[in-house]
Order: structure tokens, then sequence, then C-alpha cells
């Protein structure tokens, strides 16, 4: 096991918009290898306590070695923020003062630091199995679907971030490869993208990551994973409790933006709309729009340029 590698993204950001205090309790999300969760105990106070979740165990692991000055400040648990509500129910928690989900891979992952080879996310490391799960025993994997989902179904898959012919000629190429023989590695993934794709230079590289980043959305339900982490997060906080959001690209970006607004209650439907229903107000959204990291952060830490940081608080 190496030493983490993963760099905190927008630190002061979190931290500012969290507002961390003494002898609260905070939840960190995806606790990853540590990095939020030990700003937040140093701006907290001796008193504070940050419950980290992530669902792979070797995470969890970098996070120990990075936490343990705080001893039992810090509990670490092995479970999605989709179920923070479970986890606070299993510490005899009624709710939290603050929480952060941080979308995503880490660094870490992507680099297979933290299982002794990759997984799969990226086509950029070496020849790898097709896994892109960040549970290591879930059934489900990027080499299942690929060699399971119907024609129909890898379309939809890849037509969320794909463009126009560029899903019909991926789902061919994949249907026609598999016909062969299983698809089961990033090397073979790679090759057959770069020859559905048909572009030069950095312009297939970034269809490439596109298809990828499809691929790994369904295998961790991502997308209705964020969808429901943010509906329990807010059930999670006490009045006045912080919710801190960071997402990583276009699909993430929109649901953290469209959750946060609708969780601000309001007429359902046509605002103008006589008589329409009214949602309950949950939250307050305290960022008037998405934040963005800094050039200075950005020349630092490259994996930040994509970030952006959604906040609310609990009405």
């Amino acid at each position: 096991m190496t030493a983490h590698e993963h760099i905190p993204v927008m630190p002061e950001a979190v931290i500012s918009y969290l507002a961390p205090r003494p002898g609260e309790t905070y939840v960190d999300g995806t606790v990853g290898s540590g990095g939020h969760s030990e700003l937040i105990l140093q701006h907290s106070g001796p008193d504070s306590r940050v419950i980290g979740l992530d669902r792979d165990p070797a995470q969890l692991e970098l996070a120990g070695a990075r936490l343990a000055e705080f001893g039992d400040r810090a509990i670490l648990v092995r479970s999605s923020y989709e179920d923070v509500l479970d986890v606070l129910s299993h510490l005899h928690l009624d709710s939290i003062s603050g929480m952060l989900i941080d979308c995503g891979p880490s660094l870490d992952q992507l680099a297979g630091r933290t299982t002794g080879r990759g997984r799969g996310f990226s086509w950029r490391a070496e020849d790898e199995p097709l896994d892109m799960s960040y549970d290591p025993d879930q059934a489900r994997t990027a080499r299942s679907l690929l060699a399971e989902l119907t024609e129909r179904e890898l379309l939809e898959l890849f037509g969320q971030t794909l463009r126009g012919g560029e899903v019909r000629r991926v789902v061919s190429g994949i249907l026609r490869e598999r016909g062969q023989r299983p698809i089961e590695t990033t090397g073979r993934l790679t090759g057959l993208l770069r020859r559905a794709l048909a572009y030069k230079g950095p312009a297939v590289d970034r269809r490439i990551s596109a298809a990828y980043l499809a691929l790994r959305i369904v295998v961790n339900d991502e997308l209705e994973g964020l969808a429901r982490g943010i509906d329990a997060a807010v059930e999670a906080l006490r009045p006045g409790g912080r919710l801190v959001i960071l997402s990583f690209h276009g699909l993430e970006h929109r649901i953290a933006r469209t959750r946060l607004r609708e969780l601000e209650g309001g007429p359902i439907g046509p605002p103008r709309l006589i008589g329409a229903p009214e949602r309950e107000a949950k939250v307050k959204v305290t960022t008037p729009g998405p934040l963005f990291p800094s050039e200075d952060e950005i020349s630092a830490n490259p994996a930040a340029r994509s970030s952006r940081l959604h906040a609310a608080v609990r009405v």
C-alpha cells in the first residue's frame, strides 16, 4: 500500500461553506484517502467528529492511516453516502451538522494505487481488468455490462456522453468484438474505441475518456445514486446543518444544481400556474451558482479543473 496521492479539491471553499464547529459531527460522504476529513477535523476543534464513508475498503485503509492522529474523532465506515441514514442509525445518531459529497473516483483509484492493480477506470493506464467498480466486491462490472447489455441498452449507456454517430459506431464495434471474444481489458476496449471514433490527435483521447465515463457511471449507478444521496444528506442534517457537493462533469453538475433547487421548495410546474401545489422547502441554496476552482488551484492540481462546488443549508 503506497501513500495517498489524491489532493483534496477546493479545500478552502469546502471549509468555508461547511463551516465546521467544535463539538459537532460531520460526514465525509466519500472519504477517499481522507484529505477533506483531515481539513474538517483540523478546523472544527477538539470535540468534533467526522464519519468517513467509502465503498472501497482500500480507500478506507488509506484514510485510516492519514487520520490516525485524530483517534476516535475519525470514524470510518464501509458504506455509500446514499446510506448515510442507516449509518447514523447504527451509530445511534439522530442528525449531523454537515455533510460533504465528493463525487467520482480518487486519483488513487484511477492509478490503481489502492489495490496493487488497476480496476480499469482510465484508458491511460496499462492494460487492466475492466472492473470500474468502487466496491471491489460488487457483481456488476464494466466487462459484465459489455458482455450482457442489449444493443438498445448499450446505445442508451453511451448516449449519455457520446454524440450522434459516435454512439452507433461504438456500439457496433462492441457487438462485433464481443462476438469474437469477451471484452475484458482496458487495452481491448481502448483499441476498439479508437477504431470506432476515428478522430486524430487529442480529439480522440477526449472521446475515449467520454466513453469510459459513460461505463463508469452505469457500473456504479452514479447519477441516480447522487440524487438519492442528496436527499438522504438533507434528511440527515439538523436545522442549520450544511451540505457541500463537489461534482466533476456536466451530468453531475446538473443533478446537484437541479436537486438542490427542487429541495428549496416552491411551486410544482410553471410558477405562474394558479393553484399549483407547492414543494416543502427543505434547504436554502447558499451558492448563487456553482463555484469554480481558482486558476492557482488548477495549476497546482490539474485534476481540479472540472470541479464545481454547490452548497445549501437545511431549513
